[in-house]
């Protein structure tokens, strides 16, 4: 399935394309991901994604394959599975950007390939929902950029990360002003909800699920009724 996603960055394009192959930097903008490792241009991560009470967590790597700073061009190609073994994602992102008098645009063009339980999910559905999950990490980019921060990444979750958190001296990164988003994951039911192709999907079904429980809350009066008049 192909994916295409256009948004604007507030920035120039160098200084945008700097901000977009580094990986860790922007990973907290981009709903429910983090960063555990960085070696080079490959990465380790997951997501962590809630639909109503369940939760699920994808774990995975990538790597940047292409990063072309003359051409303002970037390649990522990125997989990943579901903890519980529910299904898995493997994606190629290409990203090209394009100098827009001060701010940049950014036109993405995602090659994805879903298995398992995501998979049901028919491809209006998940377009939508990338549509929109896409926007929230186009603001929460807008969002740090504008206060000067750079988004704080989650530390990786090994021992070792955690004696390095504490040690050594504070740098002026730490003190500095920090982007901190939502990380209770990403909220694929408050997403879904908003598609147009749930929606549409939705509304027959609720009417019919509707005209159910009248149907039925209707004969289960008729027959307390009949049932009164033969106790009188």
């Amino acid at each position: 399935m192909e994916l295409v996603h256009d948004f604007t960055v507030p920035v120039p394009a160098d200084q945008a394309f700097d901000l977009l192959v580094d990986v860790q930097r922007i990973a907290p903008c981009m709903p429910g991901a983090v960063i555990t490792s960085v070696d080079g241009d490959s990465f380790e991560g997951g997501m962590k994604i809630k639909l109503g009470p369940i939760s699920m967590t994808f774990r995975g790597d990538g790597e940047l394959i292409e990063k072309d700073p003359e051409a303002r061009r970037a390649v990522i190609r990125a997989q990943g599975r579901d903890a519980k073994g529910n299904g898995g994602a493997q994606a190629t992102v290409t990203a090209a950007l394009t100098e827009q008098g001060g701010t940049t645009g950014v036109h993405v063009v995602t090659d994805l390939n879903v298995t398992g339980k995501a998979a049901q999910f028919g491809g209006g559905v998940m377009k939508d929902v990338s549509n929109r999950m896409l926007a929230q990490f186009a603001d929460n980019l807008s969002q740090m950029i504008s206060a000067g921060a750079t988004a704080t990444p989650t530390p990786a979750i090994t021992p070792a990360a955690s004696s390095h958190a504490t040690a050594g001296p504070t740098t002026a990164a730490a003190t500095a002003p920090a982007f901190t988003p939502n990380d209770d994951g990403l909220d694929a039911m408050g997403l879904l909800l908003g598609s147009d192709a749930v929606k549409n999907v939705a509304r027959p079904a609720l009417v019919g699920l509707a005209g159910l429980v009248i149907g039925y809350l209707y004969g289960k009066n008729r027959v307390l009724e009949r049932t009164v008049r033969r106790g009188c």
